[in-house]
Order: C-alpha cells, then structure tokens, then sequence
C-alpha cells in the first residue's frame, strides 16, 4: 500500500450521510453549514441516482442548511439551529430528522447532541445527530455513522424474533433505480431458497418506521457499509450475528450462501442451491467467456467492498486483474489490502505514479465508477464498465441486479457487451484504412507507395469530410480548416488517433489532457 499525498481522489463523509438520508424515504437532514450543503445533493440526484427524491420542485427538499456564513459561524447560532428544526418538524414530512455539519462548522466545538435533547420538549419527530467526521472520514464513514446513530436511537420494543427471520444490515443502496431493486430481490430469493426470510434491510429505500422491524430478525446479516449499526442492533435485541461480504459475483456469491447456511443450521439446502445456480451460469457462460474474456487486461476503480469480488469474477473469466484503486482510506476494517497478482492503492491521486503507470499502459477493459482519473482518460481502445457510487453515465432503467448469482450473469453480460463494442471499433479503424488505400478522404488520388492503416486512419481524421476536419460538425481546426496534425504542433503521436479522442486529436504518448471533455467521466 502506498500512502498518497496530495488532493484524495475520495468523497466526503456529508456525501455518505446524504447517501443514507437518500436510502430513507422519509428522512431529512440538517446540516450547519451555508448554501453549499444543498448543491452537494446534486452528486446525488439526477444525476447519479434519476430515481433521488432529496430535492424537491415545490422546495421542501430533504436537504436543509443553516446557512450560517464565514462571519456567523463563529458566533453562537444554536437558536438558528433550532428554529430550522422546529420549521422541519412542523411541516409534517419527517419520519426522522438528522442533524450533521460542515467541517467548518463542527470545528467550532457545537455540542449537538446536547443541542437536540434540548429541543426534545417541542419535537414530535425522532431526530438524531451525526457525528461529522468529514476532517478523518471518508463516505463510507459517513453512511455507516448514519446507520449506527438510527441503530442506537431506534425503538426495538415488542418484537417477537424467530429463527428463520433475517435482516440484511449495512446493504450500501446508493440509488434506487433498478440494479438496486433487482439486488434486493435476489438476495431475498436466495435466502428464500434457504427458507429463510427477510424482515428488514438496512437501507432499501423504505421509510424510517419499517427499519423497526429489525427487531423480530433472529439473525441479523452484517454487511460491510454497516458494521458498528449491525452490532449494536444485535447486542439490543439478542439476534444471532453473521458478519459477511457483499456477495458480488460467482466466487463470493457461494461463499455468502455458505456462510450463512452454517450460522442457520441450512447446509444441505445451500449446497443443493449452490449446484443448480451454478450449472445455469456455466450453461450461459460456457461460449462467451473464450471469445470475450479470456487473457484479457483488467482494472478495477472504485468501491473498497466490491474489489475482493470482482477479482474472482475475474479469475472465473479468466481475465488478469492488474491493479486496483479504491476510493476509501487507508486502514478500513474488512477491506483486503494486497490481493494476487494485483496491486491495491487507497485515495489515488491523478498525479500518483501508480496512476500515471496505468494511464501509460491501459489495460482492455476498466471497471470504475465516474471519478478524477477516468476524466483524464484519452485512450481510444480502452473500454469502460460503470460500476458503484457514483455512475453518471450508466443508470439501470430496469431491474438489472450485479449481486448474486443473477448479478453475476448480468454483469458478466455487461462487460461483454462493452468488450464487443470495442471489437467493432477495431474492425471500423482496419476497414477505414483498406477503404482508403487508394485514394485519400477528400477525392483526391493519394501519393504512391505503401501506407500503414495508422496513417490511413490519420488521414481520414484529419482531412475527412473533404477536407472539413472530423467526423463531427463542430470539428474544426484554426480558421474553420481541419484540425492541426501533432507534428504540426511540434507534438510526437505515437498511436493511431481514434474517434473517441474527440476533437483534439491524438496526443503524445503518456501526455495527460485535462482541458478537453471525455466520454468517460464528463
């Protein structure tokens, strides 16, 4: 592991808390801080989940802010702060109102959970203050802070457990659009096939009442995004404790079923389902995974929580897993540092020289959220997989779940549909140079002698569409001609230029561009 310095390539604890306040219907969250704490919410809605109701057309958003300014915060405000929970209480939405800040706020030293028992008396909804953690933490911190917070506070009277009644807590639904619903639906499925059902997932999207059910859950099944949640709810209600990972692809997929049989007594039940999911996978997979998989280069960006089961997606396909980013901080409980064959880096910065090695020699295919080091990306034949928190650019309209035994087969579909995608373009790139052997894009007869396809392909990007630049309308050079070739610029190309460069052109092998916008990450 390497300690990175510099700008972190992460997210704030505030995005986790809005993540979970997103993953409650009825929640609102409070934050001391100015104007700013509201735009946040659009890393989140409409633009990572289309299915978000943090925002609101009417202006009753579920993210309020203090608006307390550089000159205030430094002055007493708590009477501020009250009245901005009186206005949520009093409007009638909340189920549950959550209390958090900005580090420039917190840093003052307001106590506000003192803040919220003081405002008990004219409260008529539970409200919860947050910890804000952003000065250590990262997102994962600031979810699983949200869900240990309701875990402590929550009402657990009167349940009736029973053994065979399960609750998932610490599941990381950071959208609620289809992949998430079909994750859900199959994790139920699965333990279904085990007889066993589930009472209450900690976070699905529902309101904040139905998480009480937790309380008539005999087991209770501890995901990774909610550990301290899942142990506190334990230890209040007495349920039995199984700590497990997320069950992403084929590999950990068995492991969790296994894992959870043993702790229920549900063995051969596990076993028989393991066999039948499996022989339908093989049946599905057993064509694609030499045309598509096999030897392929593979990189992996995003979720700590995900990576350990997509390297045995990977091994499964039998694709090689070069190197990993994760956007999370060093030292994270339960998260693998080192794997085989594959080296593991924390909160890369775009200037890290793991990175700049990765950029130098992409691999064939990354899997990655929307993050600073796919919006650096000028390379034409690498394709991308969108995976994880935050996905800009693939939503899940329908139920498309990547948990599971179905998730893995989907997927696996998804990958193989982008690696495909690249083929064509490779086939687009030879048939333009053998199309334009003889004579050059504009119509006009080419000079003699051999040409190598890389030149053909430059031809037809920069003298294409008689002479008008690239294969878009607005691709033009100075002056409204095509665009300037490198070595005109005194620039060395070392690759064939592809479309996907856009309309800058090819650039110097290892040159990073910044400037112009990229498919992959806006």
């Amino acid at each position: 592991m390497s300690r990175i310095k510099g700008q972190r390539a992460n997210f704030p604890s505030l995005m986790g808390a809005y993540l979970a306040v997103n993953a409650i219907a009825d929640a609102y969250v409070l934050v001391d801080g100015p104007d700013c704490s509201l735009y946040k919410a659009h890393f989140i809605h409409g633009r990572h989940d289309l299915c978000s109701t943090l925002l609101d057309i009417n202006g009753r958003h579920r993210v309020c802010f203090t608006n307390v300014c550089a000159q205030s915060v430094t002055k007493d405000h708590n009477e501020l702060i009250l009245r901005r929970l009186r206005l949520l209480d009093e409007i009638g939405l909340p189920g549950i109102i959550l209390l958090t800040s900005l580090p420039g706020c917190s840093i003052t030293g307001i106590d506000y959970d003192h803040l919220l028992r003081g405002a008990q008396p004219f409260m008529t909804r539970p409200a919860l203050a947050i910890p804000p953690t952003s000065l250590a933490g990262d997102w994962l911190d600031g979810y699983g802070m949200t869900l240990r917070a309701i875990a402590r506070a929550i009402d657990l009277q009167g349940g009736k457990p029973k053994p065979t009644n399960v609750a998932l807590v610490g599941y990381m639904r950071d959208r609620g659009e289809g992949d998430h619903r079909a994750n859900l639906r199959e994790l139920r499925r699965l333990l279904k096939a085990l007889g066993l059902d589930v009472v209450s997932v900690w976070l699905d999207g529902g309101p904040y009442a139905e998480l009480g059910r937790v309380k008539d859950a005999g087991v209770i099944v501890s995901l990774p995004y909610g550990r301290e949640a899942a142990r506190e709810l334990a230890e209040r209600t007495g349920a039995k404790l199984v700590e497990a990972s997320m069950p992403f692809g084929l590999q950990a997929t068995n492991g969790w079923l296994r894992l959870i049989a043993e702790e229920t007594g549900r063995q051969k039940e596990a076993e028989a389902l393991i066999r039948e999911e499996t022989a339908v996978v093989f049946k599905r997979l057993q064509w694609i995974i030499p045309y598509s998989f096999l030897h392929k280069k593979v990189s992996y960006i995003g979720d700590p929580y995900l990576l350990e089961g997509f390297a045995g997606i990977s091994e499964d396909l039998g694709m090689r897993l070069r190197e990993a980013f994760v956007m999370s901080r060093e030292g994270r409980e339960g998260f693998p540092l080192q794997g085989e064959g594959f080296t593991t880096t924390c909160e890369p910065d775009v200037y890290h020289p793991a990175v700049d090695k990765f950029l130098m020699y992409p691999p064939d295919l990354l899997v990655s959220n929307t993050n600073e080091i796919t919006r650096v990306l000028r390379t034409p034949s690498l394709q991308v997989v969108e995976l994880g928190y935050p996905s800009y650019y693939f939503h899940a309209l329908y139920e498309m779940p990547y948990l599971g035994f179905a998730g893995f087969v989907a997927f696996v579909q998804r990958m193989a549909d982008t690696l495909s995608s690249m083929r064509r373009a490779d086939m687009l790139v030879a048939n333009i140079g053998r199309g334009n052997h003889e004579r050059d894009p504009s119509g006009g007869d080419r000079p003699d002698g051999p040409r190598g396809q890389g030149q053909d392909f430059e031809d037809a990007w920069y003298g294409g569409r008689g002479g008008q630049g690239g294969p878009w309308p607005d691709d033009r050079g100075p002056e409204g001609g095509p665009p300037e070739r490198p070595e005109a610029r005194g620039e060395r190309r070392t690759s064939a230029p592809a479309p996907s460069d856009g309309p800058a052109g090819p650039q110097a092998q290892g040159e990073r561009r910044t400037s112009a916008p990229d498919r992959h990450g806006g």
